[in-house]
């Protein structure tokens, strides 16, 4: 008779072996609490019946991993990891094109949901660069499948937003209070930077020649073998030695190591491995 307990580390290895997601990184009554819901929703009868239920009906990760994330995105959500792409990306990539006399930064924000990401890089680089933003194009491209979602984006106005403190709202937004709430409206300066675009992770090509890629809790929806084919296409759509920004529950397999490093382990920021250089030429690049 296996107890409640050893189900319930089974059922979390099993979410970790099947989509990667890190159980241990929450605490153990919230876990349990959000997946209660899911067995009340299934009528499970408890944790070694709903690990039963998943093995038949892989469908059902779907709702659990957005049960266990609650998966609301938010402007500059992880402030830690948008401060070291302020304190240590960014300078390193302005330098990098600096050697090679560019001015072009171009950011893929992969499976955006309703914008607050895509707007937010864009407001990073803005706000980083300061006096010198004019000097460069920084272009974001935010892509999504839901087209609820990309409505919501390209209108780019958003309800009672808690942003850092060091970014001024009335610099990036049109504010306007009424009784119903404050309204965020992204102006038009960081709006031009931005453009949104239905793709389908699963079945279209990457984009290619991004310095930046944003793809933060899109890979716990998926097994294993999906993820690593998911980074493989993510990191041909990076240039040079550009840089992979992943969600927190997130890691890159051995599989792929080999073209990714961990350079921020912490906040999930890889860095994209040169290939060998023949003569004064790039593999990669051409």
């Amino acid at each position: 008779m296996i107890s409640d307990d050893n189900a319930f580390l089974m059922l979390k290895r099993r979410i970790f072996t099947d989509r990667g997601l890190d159980c241990e990184q929450y605490k153990e009554n919230y876990l349990k609490r959000r997946i209660a819901v899911r067995l009340r929703a299934t009528g499970a009868k408890g944790y070694l019946d709903y690990l039963n239920l998943l093995k038949k009906n892989p469908e059902e990760y779907t709702h659990l991993l957005d049960e266990i994330t609650v998966n609301v995105t938010q402007f500059f959500r992880d402030a830690d990891v948008y401060e070291k792409l302020r304190s240590a990306v960014i300078p390193r990539l302005l330098k990098a094109k600096e050697t090679v006399s560019s001015r072009t930064i171009r950011i893929w924000s992969a499976g955006c949901s309703s914008g607050e990401e895509a707007y937010s890089i864009a407001i990073l680089f803005d706000d980083t660069l300061g006096k010198n933003a004019d000097k460069w194009n920084v272009r974001v491209l935010g892509s999504d499948y839901d087209d609820r979602s990309l409505k919501v984006a390209r209108a780019g106005t958003y309800q009672d937003l808690e942003l850092p403190k060091n970014i001024n709202a009335s610099r990036y937004f049109t504010v306007t209070s009424s009784g119903s709430g404050t309204e965020y409206r992204v102006r038009d300066e960081v709006r031009g930077k931005v453009r949104f675009e239905k793709i389908n992770l699963l079945e279209h090509e990457p984009r290619r020649h991004y310095d930046i890629v944003l793809c933060r809790n899109v890979l716990i929806y998926f097994g294993r073998e999906v993820q690593a084919k998911f980074i493989q296409a993510l990191a041909g759509s990076i240039m040079g030695e550009g840089y992979l920004v992943l969600g927190k529950s997130e890691t890159v397999g051995p599989e792929v190591s080999r073209v990714l490093k961990p350079i921020f382990p912490v906040e999930r920021i890889y860095q994209l491995v040169p290939e060998p250089r023949l003569g004064v030429g790039r593999g990669r690049n051409g």
